[in-house]
């Protein structure tokens, strides 16, 4: 079982444990990637405005399990903040796939593609290491608060789906107004969205690059949540393949082998090609 310190997390819970993945998982994220939408934008209420779809947080709500002394369980995904949601996917890329990140990218000038790569671990480092200036918090309800008395809360999964549809300024508007708890929402709204920046950075950054074929300084987006369902749906091929050979071998059912977790079906599945070289040699 996968845990996770969460930053601010939710009241009673400043913790979040995860089952390991199983291929019902896998089939999930690769539907988020077929008919989810993108995820794009800057800053807190950036990544909550564009932020993992409906389908990416049902698929932490089929993850997260009740353990004794923290409430995160499954079924309160909406209600954990995007940063939270963020470090959560961090967290299973790191132990599903490593730390390393390597993503191919087409240069915005020349049109060639390169190669771009960077340690995971290294960026989570640096929005951990990030000390607050403007604030102080959260207390036991995830409140934070402003030098002059302002008091707020960071947009959740919950809130961003409750402004879509709505234009960018629009969405912008009601999120700080649902996040306040206190004060006016609206008297300097770039001091508040600095504060949930700060003290709640989520991963949909843009990275600086330099092209190596026509040397162009250029910034690259990325975010941990989009690189992580399309890193499963990737391997959708292998899951399927995987779950043909253990089908052949043992005759389980589909729903037999998909409900077997993630390792434990790719040993499976190594064991099986282990077996076919000595019954051909005998």
């Amino acid at each position: 079982m996968l845990q996770v310190q969460l930053k601010p997390g939710i009241k009673g819970g400043q913790w979040a444990y995860l089952r390991p993945l199983c291929g019902h998982d896998e089939v999930v994220a690769q539907e988020v990637m077929v008919h989810g939408r993108g995820m794009n934008g800057a800053g807190v209420l950036g990544g909550a405005l564009e932020g993992t779809s409906s389908l990416g947080t049902a698929l932490l709500d089929r993850l997260l399990v009740s353990v004794p002394g923290t409430t995160v369980a499954s079924g309160r995904a909406k209600e954990l903040a995007v940063c939270d949601c963020d470090r959560l996917f961090a967290h299973l890329y790191l132990t599903y796939f490593g730390e390393q990140i390597e993503s191919n990218v087409t240069c915005k000038v020349c049109g060639e593609p390169f190669e771009l790569g960077f340690s995971l671990r290294q960026l989570m480092a640096r929005f951990e290491a990030n000390a607050f200036t403007q604030v102080t918090g959260p207390d036991g309800e995830g409140i934070y608060t402003l030098a002059d008395g302002q008091r707020f809360r960071l947009p959740t999964a919950g809130d961003r789906d409750s402004v879509v549809g709505l234009d960018t300024e629009q969405a912008t508007t009601a999120l700080l107004k649902r996040c306040t708890v206190e004060g006016d929402p609206l008297a300097d709204t770039a001091a508040l969205q600095s504060a949930m920046d700060e003290v709640g950075p989520v991963m949909d950054v843009d990275l600086d690059a330099t092209c190596p074929h026509c040397q162009t300084a250029q910034l690259v987006q990325f975010d941990i949540q989009t690189y992580f369902l399309r890193a499963l749906a990737f391997e959708h091929r292998f899951l399927i393949r995987e779950v043909h050979k253990i089908a052949i071998a043992y005759g389980w059912s589909h729903q037999e082998i998909l409900s077997l977790p993630r390792e434990e079906r790719q040993t499976f599945v190594r064991l099986i090609e282990a077996e076919r070289p000595r019954r051909r040699a005998s």
